[in-house]
C-alpha cells in the first residue's frame, strides 16, 4: 500500500471563491449539504492555485513558464486548451516543476496521450456554518466624482454592484501518495523520443558506458531500416542508477532511470509497440517536495479582490499511514455552537406572602447565561390591595474561544504545539530521520510501545476536545 500522508485542515476566512454570477451581482460558490442548507465553498482548484502562488513557499523558478505549454485547438475542443508540450516530457524538463509532480498533468498532443495521476488529492473547502445570503451594495463613487469634475460626464453615475460575503470556518482534506511523488512514467511509440531522453541525460562512469552501448544498438537498428529491412525496434531495456555514477537530466538529479520496451504479445516477431521511460528523483527529492507542500498548507494565503486572506490552519489533524488504509477525520470534526436551557420555578407561601422564584440557565459551549426572577405578592393589612414586588437578575459569562470537537479518534494520537514540531515529526515518522523534535514535541512512544500516527496541531485561538 505504501506511505500516505493525510491532512484535515480547518481555517477561517471570508469570501474566498466567487462564481460566475450574473450582471452586477457577484455570487459566492455554494453547495447544498444533506440537511438542505447551503454552504459556501472554496474549490480545490482555487486552493491548489493559492498553494502554488500565494503561500510564498514555491519560488518563481518552480512554476512552469508559459513557453512550456502548447495550445490544443482540435476538433473535439470547444475552446483553446493548454497542455504541457510533449517535448518537455522526453527532455526531462517537466521534472523541474513540482506542480506537475504533485498535481499531475494531461498531454493530448502526444501519441499515445500522456497523463499523470496526481499523487496529491485536494478536496473542496466547505464552510462549517450555513450561508444566510449576507451581501453588501457597492459603487465606485470616487471615480465617478472625479470623472464628473473632469468634464467627462454631466451626471454622477457610478457603477453599482452587489457582493455576497460570508465569514466562516472552512474544512478541507489533502491526501498525499508519498511513494508516487518524484516518480514519472512517460510513454512513446517513437524511437526519436527515446533518443531525445538519452541526448538530454548528464551521466558519468558506468552510466555513460551503458548509454553509449544502448545508443549503438539504436543506430544499428536505424541502418537496418535504411537498407530496406523490416523495421524491428530494439527490445532491450536500459537501467541507470546514481550509484553507478552521475545521473541527471534538465538540471535535475535522478536516482534511477529505466527505458522499458513493451512488446506486442500477439506478434510472432516480438515487435516493440511502445516504450516506457521511468524517471525516479529519489527519496531526498521526494522528502523535500512533500515538506514544501506541507509548509504551503501551514502558510496558506489567498489573494482575492484586492485583499489577502490568511488561511493558515486553526486546526490540523495529520495522519501518517504506512502499508495500511488511510483515514480522514473531515466528517468527524464539529464546530460546537449548541446550547442547553434549564428553567426552575419555585413557589412559596409564607406569612401571607406568595413568593415565586424563576431561575433560567442557558449553558452553551461559548459560555453561560443565568437569569433569576423573584416575584413577591402580599396583601396589605386591613385592605384588599395587593402588592407585587419583582426583582430580576441576569448574569452572563461568555467564552471567546471557538470549540472544535473531534469524534472517533482511534490509534496513537499526539498534540503538537508548533508548526516546526509538526514538520519535524513528518521527517521522523515518514522519512525515518533520527532527530530530536524538541523537548515539548519529543517523539516519545506511547504506553503500548507504538509511535503516534495521528498528530494534532491547533492555533491558540481555538479549543479542541477529543472524544
Amino acid at each position: 500500500m505504501g506511505r500516505f500522508l493525510v491532512m484535515d485542515v480547518v481555517f477561517y476566512g471570508s469570501s474566498l471563491n466567487y462564481d460566475q454570477g450574473s450582471g452586477n451581482y457577484q455570487e459566492l460558490k455554494k453547495i447544498t449539504r444533506w440537511d438542505g442548507r447551503q454552504h459556501t465553498l472554496v474549490s480545490k482548484y482555487a486552493l491548489r492555485y493559492s498553494m502554488l502562488n500565494d503561500s510564498g513557499i514555491f519560488g518563481e523558478n518552480e512554476i512552469a513558464p508559459g513557453n512550456v505549454f502548447i495550445k490544443d485547438t482540435g476538433e473535439k475542443s470547444k475552446g483553446d486548451v493548454f497542455n504541457p508540450k510533449p517535448d518537455v516530457l522526453f527532455s526531462g524538463e517537466i521534472l523541474k516543476y513540482p506542480e506537475f509532480d504533485l498535481f499531475g498533468y494531461l498531454v493530448t498532443k502526444s501519441e499515445p496521450t500522456q497523463s499523470r495521476t496526481a499523487p496529491v488529492r485536494i478536496s473542496h473547502a466547505v464552510s462549517m456554518t450555513p450561508f444566510y445570503y449576507d451581501s453588501h451594495f457597492n459603487g465606485n463613487h470616487w471615480i465617478a466624482q472625479r470623472a464628473l469634475r473632469a468634464g467627462l460626464t454631466t451626471k454622477l453615475e457610478p457603477n453599482l454592484f452587489t457582493v455576497e460575503e460570508h465569514y466562516s470556518y472552512y474544512i478541507y482534506t489533502v491526501v498525499v501518495d508519498v511513494d508516487n511523488v518524484g516518480r514519472f512514467s512517460v510513454f512513446t511509440t517513437k524511437i526519436d523520443d527515446v533518443k531525445t531522453a538519452l541526448d538530454n541525460l548528464k551521466t558519468e562512469g558506468e552510466n555513460a558506458k551503458k548509454i553509449e552501448e544502448y545508443r549503438t544498438f539504436f543506430e544499428s537498428n536505424s541502418k537496418g531500416r535504411k537498407k530496406g529491412k523490416k523495421e524491428s525496434a530494439p527490445a532491450n531495456s536500459l537501467t541507470l542508477s546514481s550509484k553507478e555514477g552521475k545521473l541527471g537530466i534538465a538540471e535535475v538529479k535522478l536516482e534511477k532511470l529505466r527505458i522499458v520496451p513493451i512488446v506486442d504479445p500477439t506478434g510472432n516477431n516480438k515487435e516493440v509497440k511502445l516504450y516506457e521511460i521511468q524517471f525516479d528523483l529519489g527519496e531526498e527529492a521526494r522528502r523535500e517536495r512533500v515538506l514544501k507542500l506541507v509548509r504551503a498548507v501551514l502558510n496558506l494565503k489567498r489573494n482575492i479582490k484586492g485583499r489577502q486572506e490568511v488561511l493558515t490552519p486553526k486546526l490540523l489533524i495529520l495522519g501518517i499511514y504506512k502499508n495500511k488504509p488511510y483515514d480522514t477525520f473531515k466528517d468527524r470534526i464539529q464546530l460546537l455552537g449548541e446550547f442547553e436551557e434549564e428553567e426552575y420555578i419555585e413557589v412559596e407561601e409564607k406569612e401571607g406572602k406568595i413568593i415565586k422564584r424563576v431561575k433560567r440557565i442557558t449553558a452553551g459551549e461559548n459560555g453561560t447565561e443565568e437569569y433569576i426572577e423573584e416575584i413577591v405578592e402580599s396583601n396589605s393589612e386591613g385592605s384588599n390591595e395587593k402588592t407585587v414586588r419583582v426583582r430580576r437578575k441576569r448574569s452572563v459569562s461568555r467564552k471567546r474561544t471557538v470549540v472544535f470537537e473531534i469524534n472517533g479518534t482511534n490509534g496513537n494520537i499526539k498534540q503538537v504545539a508548533s508548526k516546526e514540531g509538526l514538520t519535524c515529526y513528518i521527517k521522523k515518522l515518514l522519512f525515518n530521520e533520527s532527530k530530536n523534535c524538541g523537548e515539548e514535541n519529543e517523539n516519545r512512544k506511547n504506553k503500548d510501545g507504538a509511535l503516534p500516527e495521528i498528530l494534532i496541531f491547533k492555533d491558540p485561538s481555538v479549543e479542541v476536545r477529543i472524544k
